[in-house]
């Protein structure tokens, strides 16, 4: 079964996001367009379902619960430390 589509809007404020912050921080996208493109339309998925851009690509028993962990919101922890999005 496909993911559905995420909405206009969600894909916009994370486009927007995503440029922002790898400017601000000096942080990297994935270097793989395509890889880079899957991970920001995740997020918006996610943004969309849980009003959070948790990182689409671990998997969660429990992705409400993990909103409140705050660990795996994007920008994430490794985000952070190692300054490219895997």
């Amino acid at each position: 079964m496909p993911l559905p589509d995420p909405s206009e809007k969600a894909v916009a404020k994370i486009r927007n996001m995503v440029e922002k912050f790898t400017e601000k921080s000096g942080t990297f996208t994935h270097p793989i367009e395509e890889v880079a493109e899957d991970v920001i339309l995740g997020l918006a998925r996610h943004a969309d379902e849980l009003g959070k851009p948790l990182c689409p690509c671990r998997f969660y028993p429990d992705k409400n619960e993990e909103v409140k962990h705050r660990t795996w919101i994007c920008p994430c922890d490794d985000m952070h430390i190692y300054k490219y999005c895997h």
